[in-house]
């Protein structure tokens, strides 16, 4: 009597293990679409190794070709993930490209705004010191009696009046002055922006000391002037220099009286 171990063979481990693996590779959506041709392989590899079963059950044989089918797996399975990864990097790639470009487009914009406004605010600025320019042209026609002189400086525009506004070292603005500089009240009410320093300057003669107060007093008298006739307190400045700033030689009696004068500055 036969034994009861005489039944059909038990199939091949290492070939169950070979068709999971291929089975769940080509379950693999991405493995499929990445790595055909090896997953190709792979099913004929395997396809030889149940073959080999079927016929005669060559364990040798079909360990060796379940052994490379799961090698053919393992390699259609890291193709795939090597294509994926390549995808990725390129996808990351386009849209860093995508991103740079949009930068790029974003900083040109803003670069030709900036240059447009840039533009705009020099062309308005020129406007500006030409308009003003005009009105500092107008204040000294209307200050003729007063033989305004006219300078650009770095702190703006300085009008000269000599020292026909005072007597010899007096503080009090003459009666006739007082009508002349009225165009300057005008000119200060009609641009409200405006704002002023008054700067007196004295010639060497005298005491150092005497003279920077005299020229302190003098430019506080044109200031009171100007209060006085509504121009706002805080729009005016009022400075002595004395003898300190001498736009001419004191030792001739022509450059004495240039350096005897009050300046009006206007800031740009």
């Amino acid at each position: 009597m036969m034994g009861i171990g005489c039944g059909a063979k038990q199939p091949s481990v290492a070939l169950e293990n070979a068709r999971t693996a291929y089975t769940q590779a080509e379950q693999e959506p991405q493995v499929a679409a990445h790595a055909p041709a090896a997953l190709r392989e792979a099913k004929q590899t395997l396809d030889r190794a149940e073959t080999a079963w079927e016929k005669d059950r060559d364990e040798t044989e079909i360990s060796h070709l379940a052994y490379l089918t799961e090698q053919r797996v393992e390699i259609a399975e890291a193709i795939a993930e090597r294509e994926l990864a390549d995808a990725d990097r390129e996808t990351l790639s386009q849209e860093r490209e995508v991103i740079l470009r949009e930068a790029r487009a974003r900083e040109a914009e803003q670069a030709r705004i900036e240059a447009e406004r840039t533009q705009r605010e020099a062309e308005l600025a020129l406007v500006d010191r030409q308009a003003a320019a005009a009105q500092i042209e107008t204040l000294k026609r209307q200050l003729g009696a007063l033989q305004a002189k006219t300078q650009e400086t770095e702190r703006g525009t300085i009008l000269t009046l000599d020292s026909v506004l005072f007597e010899t070292n007096k503080v009090a603005l003459k009666s006739g002055a007082l009508q002349n500089l009225y165009p300057l009240v005008t000119f200060l009410r009609d641009n409200p922006e405006r704002t002023i320093k008054i700067e007196g300057h004295t010639d060497s003669m005298g005491d150092e000391d005497y003279n920077l107060e005299l020229s302190q007093r003098r430019a506080e008298s044109v200031r009171m002037f100007l209060v006085q006739n509504g121009v706002e307190p805080n729009r005016i400045i009022a400075r002595g220099y004395g003898e300190t700033a001498p736009v001419a030689p004191n030792d001739t009696a022509a450059g004495r009286q240039q350096n005897r004068r009050v300046e009006l500055v206007f800031p740009n």
